[in-house]
C-alpha cells in the first residue's frame, strides 16, 4: 500500500476545509495549493490522529476519507476525531449502492408528497420562505447529501433557492456543500435522470 506522508495528509485536509467552508476557494481549480507550514503542523494536538490517518488509507483513498468527513461530519475539525473512520465506511457503503439509494430515497420523497395529496414538483416549492419539502427530508436524515447533489446535477434548484431562501440560518451551509460536493460525484446524468422519471412516473 502506497502512503501519503503525514505533511501531506494535513496539506490536502486544509485544501478541502477551505473548499467545503468558504465560498471563494476551489480545491480544484486551485489544485490543492494551501499556505501550510511544518511549524503549525507540528504543535497540531490532533498530530497523532493526522499520522493514523496517513498510515492507515492509501495514498488514493484519503481524498475520499477526507471528502466523506466533510460532508457527512464535523466540518471545520472532526476529521480527524474518533469518529472520522465511521464516517468513511458509511460514505464508502452509501458510494457502493448510490443508484439505488437515490431510487429508493426519491421513491420515498415522492410517497410523503403524495400522502398530502402534492406531486413531486411540489418538492422543491418554497412557500412564505419556509424550506422546501426536500431540505426538511434532507434535515431529517431523511434522505442524503448525495441524493441532493444529484438531484442538483439534474435540475439545479440551489440558485432558486439561494435566492428565495437568503438570509435563511440553515440553507446557506446546506447549498455550500451541496456545490462544493457535486465535483467529487460523478455520475451519468442520464442514468439519474430515469431513475427520478422512474420514481415519479405515477405523478
Amino acid at each position: 500500500m502506497i502512503t501519503m506522508e503525514p505533511f501531506k495528509v494535513y496539506q490536502y485536509y486544509l485544501a478541502l476545509r477551505l473548499h467545503f467552508t468558504t465560498d471563494n476557494y476551489d480545491v480544484i481549480k486551485q489544485q490543492g495549493r494551501v499556505r501550510a507550514s511544518k511549524q503549525s503542523f507540528f504543535k497540531r494536538k490532533d498530530l497523532l490522529a493526522i499520522k493514523r490517518v496517513a498510515e492507515t488509507y492509501s495514498d488514493k483513498d484519503i481524498v475520499d476519507f477526507l471528502v466523506s468527513n466533510f460532508v457527512s461530519g464535523d466540518r471545520w475539525g472532526g476529521v480527524f476525531d474518533i469518529e472520522a473512520k465511521d464516517r468513511y465506511i458509511s460514505w464508502k457503503k452509501r458510494m457502493e449502492s448510490i443508484s439505488y439509494t437515490f431510487e429508493k430515497e426519491i421513491g420515498k420523497a415522492v410517497l410523503s408528497m403524495e400522502k398530502q395529496n402534492l406531486t413531486a414538483k411540489d418538492l422543491f416549492i418554497i412557500q412564505s420562505h419556509q424550506h422546501p419539502p426536500i431540505i426538511k427530508m434532507f434535515l431529517r436524515n431523511d434522505i442524503s447529501i448525495e441524493t441532493l447533489v444529484i438531484l442538483n446535477k439534474l435540475n439545479n434548484f440551489t440558485d432558486l433557492f439561494d435566492a428565495k431562501l437568503e438570509g435563511d440560518l440553515v440553507w446557506p451551509d446546506i447549498s455550500r456543500v451541496i456545490k462544493k460536493y457535486s465535483p467529487f460525484l460523478n455520475i451519468q446524468k442520464e442514468k439519474y435522470e430515469e431513475l427520478f422519471k422512474r420514481s415519479t412516473r405515477n405523478d
